[in-house]
């Protein structure tokens, strides 16, 4: 009896300590590449070498692609306060981070992965999940969060939607060519299965996934 105790504290004890929120550490203010070499250098890839992708670097890869920031420069535009620009003031693209100990919901405000499921739902969310990729980012719209001028045009929401998550997905990618890192985009997700893994609410619906790691 007292040996299976012990055996339940100690996987207890293991869950706690590998599936949890993670606090990131600051983004990188440069990655020292610039913008033309990052371009030139960005790979995509269908296999990808086992190998972990630092905290720090996991920060600037995600703050790039939908980090926090001050309002656009002009009167007019966005105060969504994200990397990329908005259609309205609120952010309505989500990301969720998905990786071997777990699924995540991204926090731009606080820097932090929160925990939604233990465990890797990658091959469940896709059949075509590449057990080496460091990561998956999944992208998502809040239609709740339509801007009021397109409440009566959900077509053209989700239209914009796609550009909004494309320009994220633009920005992760060139950020993962100045880290040396590979990514590859993806439309072929099962929307049940991120349901299940990132618990998401009944206005939020998927969009396409993005894989990153190292490819040699």
């Amino acid at each position: 009896m007292k040996i299976l105790i012990l055996l339940f504290l100690s996987a207890v004890l293991t869950f706690a300590v590998s599936a949890q929120d993670i606090t990131l550490p600051a983004p990188a203010a440069t990655v020292g590449v610039d913008l033309a070499t990052a371009i030139q250098n960005r790979t995509v890839a269908r296999a990808f070498v086992k190998k972990d992708v630092p905290a720090k670097d996991l920060s600037t890869l995600l703050a790039a692609a939908l980090g926090k920031r001050g309002p656009d420069a002009i009167a007019s535009a966005t105060k969504a306060g994200r990397t990329v620009s908005f259609s309205g003031d609120n952010a309505y693209i989500n990301m969720y981070v998905l990786d071997a100990k777990g699924t995540y919901a991204y926090d731009a405000d606080r820097n932090v992965l929160k925990l939604l499921s233990a465990g890797d739902s990658r091959a469940a969310v896709t059949p075509e999940a590449m057990a080496n990729a460091a990561f998956m980012v999944v992208y998502t719209v809040n239609e709740a969060l339509t801007p009021s001028f397109l409440k009566a045009n959900p077509g053209m929401f989700l239209t914009m939607a796609h550009a909004t998550a494309g320009f994220s997905a633009q920005n992760l990618a060139l950020t993962a060519s100045a880290l040396k890192l590979s990514s590859i985009v993806m439309y072929n997700l099962k929307p049940a299965a991120l349901v299940t893994a990132a618990k998401l609410p009944k206005d939020e619906a998927p969009l396409f996934l993005v894989q990153v790691g190292a490819a040699n």
